[in-house]
């Protein structure tokens, strides 16, 4: 059984949206949550990338955001999270961006689990 924990270095009050793929054999279960909320938590087991995992927004709620990826019928989840600032003409950070593309078994296309979350410090 594998399980990957991703912290997402998200303020409480920033607006948070996300899109969430899969294209794997076993199932898969991502959540979505914090301290104070749990934003999502979806299963899907199909080679086929559509329908999308999880798609939607919100207001980050708490502390300690937290992505976790759930694969149970695979020994180990690999991949490594990137993260970019989202910034003004002027060089001001007014977000962030977190990609994470997984592989769960061995041959290594790290297409079975796809996240990608953004996070601005104001909505509208």
């Amino acid at each position: 059984m594998a399980t990957r924990l991703f912290s997402i270095a998200v303020d409480a009050g920033n607006y948070i949206s996300w899109f969430v793929t899969t294209q794997a054999s076993f199932a898969v279960t991502v959540t979505l949550k914090d301290d104070v909320k749990q934003y999502f938590t979806k299963t899907k087991q199909s080679r086929n990338i559509e329908p999308p995992l999880a798609l939607d927004a919100a207001v980050v709620a708490g502390s300690n955001l937290q992505m976790i990826v759930d694969i149970p019928s695979s020994t180990a989840i690999l991949g490594t999270p990137h993260s970019n600032d989202i910034l003004t003409d002027k060089g001001d950070i007014v977000g962030k961006e977190y990609t994470i593309c997984l592989e769960d078994e061995k041959d290594q296309d790290y297409n079975d689990v796809a996240i990608s979350i953004i996070a601005w410090k104001k909505k509208g």
